[in-house]
C-alpha cells in the first residue's frame, strides 16, 4: 500500500499504547497493551488485553502508577500470544502514539523474540508533532496536552485510557493542520520526524 499518498480521512490509522515494568525492552515485559483503528474520523475498531509478565512479579512502583497489580496480570495470556492477536489488529495501518518509539521499541522486541516478525508500518508521534504545532506549549507529555486541548484522561498510565486521550489529541492536531491544507499522511510523517510548519500558510476560514 501507498500510504504516503493517502488523505488524513483515507488513512487507517492504529493508535497504540502499551505499558511495561520499564523503560528497556530486553529485559523488562509488557503487561498491558491497547490499539484503537480509526479512519475518516470515527473509530473502527478497539483491542486491548492485559498481559501475563514473562519476568516474574511486577515491581510495586509500576503497579503503584499504573493500578496493574499482580493477581490482575498472573492469569492472563502470556506475550506471544497478545503480541500474535495484535499484531493481525494493527496490519498494514499506520501507527500512532504518545512516545510511540517506545511502545513500537517493546512490540518489535517482543515480536522478534517469540513471533519472529517486527512492524514496518510509518509512523506518527503525537509528542513530536506537538514540538511543531505547539512550541509555546512548555510540557509535551500527554496530560499536559490533554489538559491545554480540553480532552478528558479517564486514568493516566492504562493503556486503553492513554490510547483514547491520544486519539483525542490527534483528532485535534489533524483539524489544527487542515487550516495549512496539510492533509496528506507524508506530510503529517514529516512534520513529526522535525520538518517546521510555516504558520505564514495558515489559511483563513470564513464564516
Amino acid at each position: 500500500m501507498n500510504y504516503y499518498n493517502l488523505t488524513v480521512n483515507e488513512a487507517i490509522f492504529t493508535i497504540i499504547d502499551i505499558e511495561a515494568t520499564g523503560f528497556t525492552p530486553e529485559n523488562n515485559s509488557i503487561i498491558e497493551v491497547a490499539g484503537i483503528k480509526y479512519q475518516g474520523g470515527v473509530v473502527i475498531d478497539k483491542f486491548s488485553s492485559l498481559v501475563k509478565p514473562e519476568y516474574g512479579f511486577l515491581p510495586s512502583h509500576i503497579t503503584d502508577l499504573t493500578g496493574i497489580t499482580n493477581a490482575l496480570v498472573i492469569d492472563q495470556p502470556e506475550i506471544y500470544t497478545v503480541l500474535g492477536k495484535f499484531f493481525k489488529f494493527i496490519d498494514d495501518s499506520i501507527l500512532v502514539g504518545h512516545n510511540v518509539k517506545f511502545d513500537i521499541s517493546f512490540l518489535n522486541e517482543k515480536g522478534k523474540k517469540f513471533l519472529k516478525k517486527q512492524l514496518k508500518n510509518p509512523f506518527i508521534c503525537t509528542d513530536s508533532l506537538a514540538r511543531r504545532l505547539y512550541p509555546d506549549i512548555e510540557s509535551k507529555s500527554l496530560s499536559s496536552l490533554a489538559a491545554y486541548m480540553g480532552v478528558p484522561v479517564k486514568r493516566k498510565h492504562r493503556a486503553m485510557a492513554d490510547a483514547e486521550a491520544t486519539l483525542q489529541v490527534f483528532q485535534k492536531m489533524l483539524d489544527y493542520l487542515q487550516d495549512y491544507n496539510i492533509t496528506k499522511v507524508i506530510d503529517i510523517i514529516k512534520l513529526s520526524q522535525g520538518k517546521k510548519i510555516n504558520h505564514k500558510n495558515k489559511r483563513r476560514r470564513y464564516v
